[in-house]
């Protein structure tokens, strides 16, 4: 044993966390136990690597699913404490699978308590451990309360803010007026789903897989690993991809995301039989500025961080690393001959910004130092730096989200003509009417030149087929010019 290794065994076993007990069962092997989780630090020795550590936590009551689970090389004390205390806050949780409560406000109380009644049946149909309540804009404000979304209709959306105030936990949205005015249950608990499903596994055993449509030379084996920023969570997936086929995958979801948690999958998937020597080529899709396998912008300490060359160090194989949305355009191209010119947009709820990818003639545009699909500057160019507080608003509502989304999607009509336009924005769904709101900037003569729109089902699913394309091309043509 090493001696990071006993100083980190030791540290766990010092820990303090309210209401949990902490026991050494060997040398490799210590509990972690609360009255709502079990928790566990494992430890793994292999010849010639530093020990890999294990923490996992489970609900007491459910052992189908962990709550927290990674794996991480032991070579950096402070790397490892600060995994360890995420491991604390997950455990000092209340209720680990606790009932996801959802509030419904109106002016009154009337029309959203036949909603919750709808969504309730919803829920029980799909065996969803949901709770809905409906009470008056008012009495909500003034009694607050816990919930984990909080749905506003239409005619008291504008007191999104101040409801926003009273229930800071919560995910606080408007219901899309065209849901609510038909009584929509099966579109208003897709909202209330993906507001509160970042632990969803990728992909699902029954899934709907993309497959390429266009001729791409699928002979190579290659790891691909998908990170997405979600509001409250990071969510990364990874699948191994054998001559096109999918012989295995999984996820991981935690409360605050790290490229370094790339590195940390790839370790586990070590431990897990994967043998590194067998694969082609790693492609991995993050957030931020990718400039040649450098994450030149990602916001904190991780600036400038050479994620590409120090997994190719580690692993010996070849490393591509790309940006999301860029990888997602890939995918939407690939999957489908229709389109040569497409764009891709994104954009989650809560965000006032969304970022793009471009392929253009069958060709992903990347521009100087990879920046092209950044949207930030032509937004703040459009928008202005002074009213913020107003875009956050819109940015939880359909039509506010239609009105920050279809000037960016106007101006790549006007620069880049593509022959469709792929929208990845779940607030988003109705294509018809953000054509209609993107035909306010066009006279009736020009819009023959507004693109298809097309909804993207899953933009994970995208995403990593993006990614497996990415790197086929980057194996056999190293060196293209502007070419995905």
């Amino acid at each position: 044993m090493s001696e990071l290794g006993t100083s980190f065994r030791t540290y766990v076993l010092g820990l303090s966390i309210p209401g949990c007990t902490i026991e050494q069962v060997d040398e490799d092997h210590i509990t972690l136990t609360t009255g709502q989780a079990h928790g566990e630090v494992n430890f793994y020795a292999f010849d010639d690597m530093p020990e890999i550590v294990e923490l996992r936590v489970m609900d007491a009551d459910c052992d189908c699913e962990p709550k927290f689970f990674l794996h991480f090389e032991l070579d950096d004390e402070a790397r490892a404490k600060e995994l360890m205390s995420e491991m604390a806050a997950v455990l000092q949780q209340q209720d680990l699978y606790e009932t996801t409560r959802v509030l419904l406000c109106c002016t009154a109380g009337l029309t959203t308590t036949m909603f919750a009644n709808r969504l309730a049946e919803a829920a029980k149909t799909l065996s969803l451990d949901y709770a809905f309540e409906a009470i008056p804009l008012e009495q909500a404000k003034a009694q607050g309360g816990d919930y984990d979304v909080v749905l506003l209709a239409p005619q008291v959306a504008y007191q999104l803010k101040a409801v926003s105030q009273a229930f800071p936990e919560a995910a606080v949205v408007q219901i899309p007026p065209k849901v609510f005015a038909s009584y929509d249950a099966g579109a208003a608990l897709k909202l209330v789903m993906h507001l509160v499903s970042d632990h969803t596994v990728f992909p699902a055993e029954d899934g709907t897989r993309l497959t390429f449509m266009r001729d791409v030379k699928n002979d190579a084996i290659v790891l691909v690993v998908t990170a997405i920023n979600r509001p409250r969570s990071t969510w990364i997936g990874w699948r191994v991809y054998d001559h096109g086929d999918i012989t295995s995958h999984g996820s991981i979801t935690k409360p605050r995301g790290d490229l370094r948690d790339v590195e940390d999958l790839i370790d586990t998937l070590r431990i897990n039989d994967l043998c590194v020597e067998d694969l082609d080529a790693i492609g991995i899709a993050v957030p931020g500025i990718v400039n040649r396998g450098t994450i030149a912008f990602a916001g904190g300490d991780l600036t400038d961080y050479e994620l590409g060359r120090t997994l190719a160090e580690r692993y010996g194989t070849k490393v591509f690393v790309d940006n999301n949305a860029n990888a997602a355009a890939v995918g939407c191209y690939v999957s489908q001959t229709d389109y040569d010119t497409v764009v891709l947009h994104t954009q989650q709820t809560g965000f006032t910004v969304g970022g793009q990818g471009l392929v253009v003639d069958g060709h992903l545009a990347k521009g100087r130092r990879n920046f092209a699909g950044e949207l930030g500057p032509l937004f703040h160019a459009f928008n202005g730096h002074h009213d913020s507080e107003h875009e956050w608003e819109q940015s939880y509502t359909t039509e506010g989200m239609q009105a920050l989304v279809s000037p960016m999607l106007v101006a790549d009509i006007a620069l880049v003509s593509p022959d469709a336009i792929y929208v990845a924005v779940d607030l988003l769904d109705d294509m018809d009417a953000l054509r209609a709101e993107i035909a306010t900037h066009f006279g009736s003569a020009l819009n023959a030149y507004i693109p298809d729109l097309v909804k993207v089902a899953d933009y994970r699913e995208t995403v990593a087929l993006g990614v497996l394309a990415l790197c086929l091309q980057k194996l056999h043509n190293p060196r293209p010019h502007r070419k995905h």
